[in-house]
């Protein structure tokens, strides 16, 4: 079963498309420092393509299941479609980044969480708490208390 969040809401599930390009390797990095954020929580796309039963069982489970593909191939995006899964797309290109120009650093890091995060996937929480609205782009007040502790 999926991990959940201390509000009972499933994770956001992130799968990064981690190519062999610049904007591959962008991807992880963007997707590991959105799961350090508390947006979401990066994923084995490998294990879903190689079709591993836990893998699937989670990635099912989860409420919103999020590609995150360096190009125009969109091999993460393709994959999970493959698997069985409708994946909430976003593209590297469609940011501004391409293939073969995009130099992996901090600062381009950063735009590239500052677009996704301006994009508004709203994160659904399913908490009784009366505090448990989206906050931050955190599921609910516990993902932030749950951060602290790490």
């Amino acid at each position: 079963m999926a991990e959940k969040c201390c509000c009972g809401g499933p994770l956001r599930l992130l799968f990064p498309c981690a190519g062999g390009s610049d904007v591959g390797a962008l991807t992880d990095r963007v997707a590991r420092k959105l799961t350090q954020d508390g947006w979401g929580k990066i994923y084995c796309l490998a294990g879903v393509a190689a079709h591993i039963p836990s893998f699937l069982e989670n990635t099912k489970a989860a409420e919103e299941v999020v590609a995150i593909d360096g190009c125009p191939v969109a091999c993460a995006s393709k994959a999970l479609i493959h698997a069985g899964y409708q994946p909430i797309s976003i593209s590297l290109q469609e940011l501004g980044f391409m293939k073969g120009k995009s130099i992996v650093s901090e600062e381009n890091i950063n735009k590239i969480l500052e677009l996704i995060k301006k994009q508004d996937i709203p994160q659904k929480c399913n908490s009784d708490k009366p505090d448990s609205q989206q906050t931050k782009n955190f599921c609910c007040s516990c993902d932030e208390e749950n951060k602290k502790r790490e």
